[in-house]
């Protein structure tokens, strides 16, 4: 069975970051803006994912990597749905577009860097996704 979903791209560029633990984060967390955001920690590894200027507290980041753009499957994601996030990666990948996955409990997202953002359209479309845009997205 093909997979195709609808799929929106956020306005906003984004920016990974690694960070050092905080006994603040709640604080720092509510700092960041309304806008799409991910906090994720892996074997004392802290990354955000936030809008570029969304972390305040720049003694705190130990890495970055700037100009990241984010889809989101723009609909219901159920745990018995199968290949979501591999079907859409595996275009990206045919075009040599690198991806960063991440998955909340109702949907998946994924980001490009923002001078990856016109083929990842056009190669996703081709693939057979729809594509809608956040209000006031500038292409």
């Amino acid at each position: 069975m093909e997979l195709h979903f609808s799929i929106k791209v956020l306005s906003g560029i984004y920016s990974i970051l690694q960070v050092k633990d905080s006994p603040g984060w709640p604080e720092i967390v509510n700092r960041t803006g309304s806008g799409f955001f991910s906090l994720m920690r892996l074997a004392g590894e802290w990354t955000i994912i936030c809008e570029a200027g969304g972390m305040t507290d720049d003694s705190l980041v130990v890495d970055r990597s700037h100009g990241w753009r984010v889809f989101l499957i723009d609909e219901p994601l159920t745990f018995d749905m199968i290949g979501v996030i591999y079907r859409t990666t595996e275009i990206l990948k045919d075009v040599g577009i690198s991806v960063m996955a991440i998955s909340a409990f109702t949907t998946d997202a994924f980001l490009v860097r923002d001078d990856d953002l016109q083929p990842s359209l056009r190669a996703l479309q081709a693939g057979g996704f729809s594509v809608s845009y956040d209000r006031g997205m500038k292409l």
